[in-house]
């Protein structure tokens, strides 16, 4: 998604920024958010040119000017390209599309058996991670299972979560986990399917503004004496809506291959497996599962917020940034996603929100720094660098 800049280009074709019969004054002024895989904030400007879309070729001339340090000044009077100083216009916020984290969590008795510390150490990173400034953007539910020592085998047991979703950080899941005696068997086909219910519940009400998963932590092999619950039982499950609403594992036992399978239905690919050697190794590698589970699950799209009154989106108008620490690069325009790199609109007749393609969304995540979405420079469709 990274290119060198190509030098020779004139700049002021870049730019098309034009008064507005309202006299929109082009303020040059570049919005710079902080992106946290938790926390991802662009930015946003309409076009100085009222009721604008896409422009004719006419439309988007140079707009030079003859005196310097104007908008539209020759390419050797011009910023660095890739600061887009001499074109971005007045900048609004927007955001990310949240995340809705369904936890379903191993309370039975294995979690404690023989002084094991899985109990203990899982539960000090959870809150660790609910807690977590980082967290925010994130939504969360928590779900027990077994529901009692003498548990339940219908889901109905299971779809009414103990913590229902809250936006994070949010101290009310210590209280919830601190509450827990951990007994009991390992229902996790009952405790998946109720959580499958509650999750279609919570896309249902919030599809349009999130993306809903289900987080099942477990200690071992589904054990109980109800009926259909086997690890291939509980892959089938998942996998039934896999496509709608991953299903993520963090095993915290030595049973590997069956919770990887379990993962695999559920469309994730593998389980995160704890280490159990020792409390604080286990308390280190959940909560890094926890993250890897966020990481993963956020969505490249981000909302285009409102243009002020009388202002409508100049569509051409449009570049995203992605400043790491390392390198600065202004992904181009496509459309179509080909080749899985830069950027486009959901919707390229009436957009509302920008979505990055495949390629580049892997890269922003792999590599966060700051992510600009920048309104009033000619948008470009070559890469940056």
């Amino acid at each position: 998604m990274r290119a060198k800049h190509r030098s020779g280009r004139s700049p002021a074709a870049l730019l098309g920024v034009r008064e507005s019969t309202r006299a929109f004054s082009a303020r040059r002024t570049v919005l710079y958010l902080s992106l946290t895989l938790g926390s991802v904030l662009a930015a946003c400007a309409p076009s100085t040119k009222s009721g604008s879309t896409f422009g004719t070729e006419n439309e988007r001339s140079d707009d030079r000017s003859s005196e310097p340090g104007t908008l539209g000044r020759r390419s050797d009077e011009q910023a660095a390209p890739d600061t887009f100083e001499s074109c971005a216009t007045q900048t609004a916020a927007a955001e990310a599309r949240p995340i809705y984290l369904v936890f379903v969590f191993d309370k039975s008795g294995s979690m404690v058996a023989g002084g094991s510390p899985k109990w203990t150490s899982a539960k000090a990173a959870s809150k660790a991670f609910f807690e977590s400034s980082e967290s925010k953007g994130v939504h969360a539910s928590l779900t027990f299972f077994p529901d009692q020592a003498e548990y339940s085998c219908g889901s109905n047991a299971y779809d009414t979560p103990t913590v229902a979703m809250t936006a994070l950080p949010s101290k009310t899941f210590s209280t919830s986990l601190d509450a827990q005696i951990p007994n009991g068997g390992t229902p996790t086909h009952a405790a998946l399917e109720g959580a499958i219910a509650y999750a279609q519940n919570v896309a249902t009400n919030r599809e349009k503004d999130g993306k809903v998963a289900i987080v099942l932590v477990t200690d071992g092999l589904p054990e109980s004496n109800c009926d259909g619950n086997s690890v291939a039982a509980v892959k089938e499950l998942a996998a039934s809506v896999a496509q709608a609403l991953p299903t993520y594992v963090i095993g915290v036992g030595s049973e590997l291959t069956s919770l990887t399978e379990i993962a695999a239905g559920g469309g994730t690919s593998s389980a995160f497996i704890v280490d159990t050697n020792a409390p604080a190794q286990i308390q280190q590698d959940f909560l890094a599962a926890i993250n890897a589970i966020k990481i993963s699950a956020f969505s490249c799209d981000y909302a285009i917020p409102s243009p002020p009154t009388g202002e409508r989106l100049d569509r051409e108008k449009v570049n995203v940034v992605h400043r790491s620490d390392r390198a600065s690069d202004t992904l181009a325009y496509n459309p179509s996603c080909d080749g899985g790199t830069g950027w486009r609109y959901d919707d390229p007749t009436t957009p509302s929100r920008i979505q990055l393609c495949d390629a580049s969304c892997r890269s922003a995540k792999a590599e966060p720094g700051k992510l600009e979405v920048l309104f009033g420079c000619a948008t470009r469709n070559v890469v940056v660098k």
